[in-house]
């Protein structure tokens, strides 16, 4: 199971969508904020199913109910609103440090490049310390920028969820 988390707000639903619509442009933008658990399964020819359990933002202070058996996480932040970062930031850190998640491959996923006000990527991990905690923590961490709402950016995170290179 692929556990899908962030703060909220940050477009997890619509991303989940357009990575399991990838070549479909119709996809509907219309998104609710989860409350509770949603989860989609990806499937694909030739290929056995990955299911992805989305958790809602705003159930951060649960969030460790539902690593065990975990084999990878998307941490998706906003990369338009810098006021959240701080609160993405820490619960980035908590998660990272969670025992049932030692090891586990971690993708940070900034979407909303597409805006205007879109902070780089390298703005956003320097606020974060990426490069401090990819020092210390036991997970494989990539990133991905990405625009759910354009599908942009989204094949290379495709692969990774695929375990492909």
């Amino acid at each position: 199971m692929i556990l899908c988390v962030g703060p909220e707000g940050t477009g997890k639903t619509l991303l989940l969508r357009r990575l399991l619509n990838l070549n479909k442009p119709d996809v509907s933008l219309t998104t609710v904020p989860t409350v509770g658990v949603n989860i989609v399964t990806l499937r694909e020819r030739e290929m056995l199913p990955i299911d992805i359990r989305e958790l809602g933002g705003s159930m951060s202070p649960i969030w460790h109910n539902y690593y065990a058996g975990v084999t990878k996480v998307i941490y998706v932040i906003d990369g338009v609103n810098l006021t959240q970062l701080g609160e993405a930031t820490l619960l980035f850190m908590e998660l990272l440090e969670n025992p049932k998640l030692k090891g586990v491959p971690v993708a940070i996923v900034m979407n909303k490049n597409d805006s205007a006000m879109s902070r780089g990527s390298n703005e956003l991990l320097n606020v974060m310390r990426f490069n401090d905690l990819k020092e210390c923590v036991t997970q494989q961490l990539t990133t991905f920028e990405v625009s759910a709402i354009l599908g942009k950016g989204l094949r290379p995170l495709l692969k990774w969820v695929k375990g492909e290179k």
